[in-house]
């Protein structure tokens, strides 16, 4: 059998003188009285009234070494909650530094990202500037070249007076006609090109922009240029005509079969003819500028619709969390609440049980008035046996302790 060490409150080799004074004090002052000799009735009665007290005091004991055992269970309980918790903590930090770590290379891989991307957008607008100075250059020297041949032209014009002028005349047309139409070839190509960076739209605008001003600019120019053309061929033309009127004249005169120059409504149709081609051409990039103006708003407006889906989805999730957390804090207070009533509970037992333990404590003060007949040892004749092996041990054996606490348990 096993036994638990309980401190008796009787050692086990106190004299007998001892026990008999400390027993005559416990009897004074369990059932009152005053202290003188006991005679051979009142012994017995003392022994009798020991029994009792003797039982008490082991009850005592008992729930004593009961007592402990239970707190010392609270305790190792605790104690794994405590590690359990510790280690719920440690997990939850390490989680936690796992996505701060995460976060911070996803931070830096879109920098870097970030980074690319204006590096690859300033060389693609770096060469873009190139390309447009180049094309500005060429252009310019277009007009240079165009300037040229036209007072090329003008003057061979103006040295010829034979049928050939009005024919030099329509190839200068042509040649103008050709011109434009490569001009035209050219800005369709550069506005292309612009295009085709949809990753970089501030850039487009920007180069869009400054087309629309040089385009306006060459516009006005190439208006005062064409006019200034446009008085020079009727001028000369008019001075074609006049030519042409004065030698008809004078093969009229003289009755020589000549070759006419050409008629003026041939001219006029091949003036129209170019210009109803260069109306087409303008509006053909009108056509194509409306085109591109509603792709880039197609994708503006897709734009704002993801921003507005990703806000909303963003905004679901914030009050999902704030949700959970409600809850949490809900079930925080539900488990407080929860505390607070066992802990009153078992205040209210634990009041109980000492208002119990009173009363039995007044009950058996009333019975220690009274000797312990035959029956109630044959009754309590196991108790008594613990209580003597506990007064000379100093233990309590385990298995009363087990039945104890089961009891206890089965109780709660």
């Amino acid at each position: 059998m096993q036994y638990v060490s309980i401190m008796s409150s009787r050692p086990a080799k106190t004299k007998d003188t001892d026990l008999a004074l400390l027993e005559e004090r416990i009897r004074i002052r369990l059932v009152g009285g005053t202290p003188g000799k006991s005679s051979l009735v009142e012994a017995k009665r003392g022994e009798a009234g020991d029994e009792w007290l003797a039982m008490f005091e082991y009850e005592q004991a008992l729930g004593v070494a009961k007592s402990r055992l239970d707190a010392e269970a609270r305790a190792a309980k605790q104690a794994a909650l405590r590690e359990t918790l510790k280690e719920q903590m440690a997990d939850r930090d390490r989680q936690a530094e796992e996505e701060r770590r995460r976060e911070e290379e996803y931070w830096k891989q879109e920098q870097e990202a970030i980074r690319k991307g204006e590096e690859e957008a300033e060389a693609k607008r770096k060469l873009q500037q190139e390309i447009m100075i180049r094309l500005k250059h060429d252009r310019l020297q277009q007009m240079d070249d165009r300037i040229q041949r036209r007072d090329a032209a003008l003057a061979r014009k103006r040295a010829e007076e034979s049928v050939d002028a009005s024919r030099t005349a329509y190839e200068t047309a042509e040649e103008l006609r050709l011109e434009e139409e490569q001009r035209t070839a050219a800005k369709i190509a550069l506005r292309e090109f612009l295009l085709q960076n949809e990753s970089n739209k501030a850039i487009r605008e920007e180069a869009k922009k400054r087309q629309w001003a040089e385009d306006a600019q060459f516009q006005k120019q190439w208006e005062e240029k064409l006019n200034k053309q446009e008085a020079d061929r009727r001028e000369q033309l008019d001075k074609v005509k006049r030519q042409q009127a004065k030698l008809q004249a004078m093969a009229d005169a003289q009755g020589e079969n000549r070759r006419r120059w050409l008629e003026t409504p041939l001219v006029n149709k091949y003036y129209k003819e170019r210009e109803d081609a260069r109306a087409a051409e303008e509006e053909r990039r009108v056509a194509h500028q409306k085109d591109v103006a509603r792709k880039i708003t197609v994708d503006l407006e897709q734009q704002l619709r993801e921003r507005e889906e990703s806000k909303a989805r963003l905004k679901k999730e914030e009050e999902a969390y704030a949700a959970s957390v409600a809850a949490k804090v809900a079930a925080a207070e539900e488990a407080e609440r929860a505390r607070k009533a066992a802990i009153a509970a078992k205040k209210a037992a634990f009041k109980e049980s000492i208002e119990q333990q009173m009363q039995a404590k007044a009950m058996r003060k009333q019975a220690e008035r009274q000797p312990m007949t035959e029956v109630e040892r044959q009754i309590n004749r196991k108790t008594l046996e613990d209580v003597g092996t506990w007064h000379s041990t100093g233990r309590i054996p385990l298995p009363q302790l087990r039945n104890s606490t089961a009891a206890s348990s089965l109780s709660k």
